[in-house]
């Protein structure tokens, strides 16, 4: 079994296509207290994080509201999205913050600078005291004392005095798992809370050449559900097994039922980052079944995804290749208006971007 992770893109050529990619789509959460809710408008909660949290010296910068919109994704059940992007300007550098805010409480932020930024301090040089100074200003900044029993601020800054950041590590507390994600000019730090037994997504927080470059808060909007994994990896790929029986895809004129399975290979993964009930996360098995040549429709796989505690079928997707793109998950998770508003901002953000580029 293979717990959920985050995959990280550190090339700086592919930063400006996903950078609003990241904040129109990122499947990040965060718990429902709402921060800063002293009356900021969302542009000014983000300027407040990179006053308040990142420390940097807005008295140095020329900063600019590129972006600043709103929408309702079906996965926070009416609540908005709010999409910001600053452009800091000063005369040394330049700096790109993207920020996601949902149900208007922070969720993530991603940034890039050019040059060195100014701070109204000098910042630790070393990672863990860096990272640690940055959890306690975020702490402030959302003004929540701890979450819950479970899941408190410092037992996420002490874990990190049990690693070496200078290496891909992992790492276990009572109550929290944290994993290391380390090249020459990059770390990553990733934590999840575990609640019996099941790890839960929490927090991830980069650096590049130990200057903060991204944030994530996924725990400030959804809550968990249940964490009884009545249904085992070997139950859930049983049950998998038995639904495509009868399963079958169109692809073209064509309705294809005859489809044989290998045993091997097979992947199997545990995801707790699936909403069953408004606002809460529940245990799902994701399972891709491989079959034993590419079918109509370019397809050579099956993913099925379980819920744990149910063994109910909450998909079932034929996955494509053999040079061919896959046929789309059906029921499909992500409506095809919010795909084309991506495509759509992120053109914008491109044509933004043009001029810049022209005159470097």
């Amino acid at each position: 079994m293979k717990a959920l992770r985050r995959t990280f893109a550190p090339e700086r050529l592919f930063f400006n296509v996903f950078l609003c990619v990241l904040v129109v789509t990122a499947a990040v959460f965060s718990l429902a207290y709402p921060a800063y809710s002293n009356g900021l408008t969302v542009p000014e909660k983000a300027l407040a994080f990179l006053e308040d949290v990142v420390l940097l010296d807005m008295t140095k910068y020329n900063a600019t509201l590129e972006i600043n919109d709103v929408y309702y994704p079906d996965e926070l059940h009416g609540l908005a999205q709010h999409n910001v992007l600053y452009i800091l300007v000063s005369d040394e550098g330049e700096l790109e913050a993207a920020f996601g805010f949902k149900n208007e409480s922070f969720a993530n932020c991603m940034i890039e600078t050019v040059g060195s930024p100014f701070y109204v301090e000098p910042q630790p040089a070393n990672i863990v005291d860096n990272a640690k100074g940055f959890l306690q200003r975020y702490q402030a900044y959302t003004g929540d004392p701890d979450f819950d029993d479970v899941r408190d601020f410092e037992e996420m800054r002490s874990i990190l005095d049990t690693v070496d950041v200078t290496e891909n590590v992992t790492a276990t507390s009572d109550h929290v798992n944290l994993q290391v994600t380390s090249t020459a000019d990059y770390t990553a730090l990733v934590w999840e809370y575990v609640l019996d037994g099941v790890p839960f997504p929490w927090m991830t927080l980069e650096f590049r050449n130990g200057i903060v470059c991204g944030f994530d808060d996924n725990w400030r909007l959804f809550t968990h559900g249940s964490t009884d994994l009545i249904f085992s990896e070997e139950e859930a790929v049983n049950v998998a097994l038995e639904y495509l029986e009868d399963f079958s895809w169109t692809a073209g004129d064509e309705v294809v039922t005859e489809f044989e399975i290998v045993e091997e290979p097979r992947t199997v993964e545990l995801l707790t980052t699936m909403s069953r009930e408004a606002l809460t996360l529940n245990p799902c098995w994701r399972i891709e079944l491989y079959l034993d040549k590419v079918y109509p429709g370019n397809v050579n796989r099956i993913m099925v995804t379980i819920w744990a505690d149910t063994g109910e079928i909450r998909s079932c997707t034929p996955l494509g290749g053999g040079g061919g793109p896959p046929i789309p998950e059906f029921p499909s998770s992500t409506p095809m208006l919010l795909v084309l508003g991506v495509l759509a901002v992120a053109l914008v953000f491109i044509k933004l971007k043009l001029p810049k580029s022209d005159k470097q």
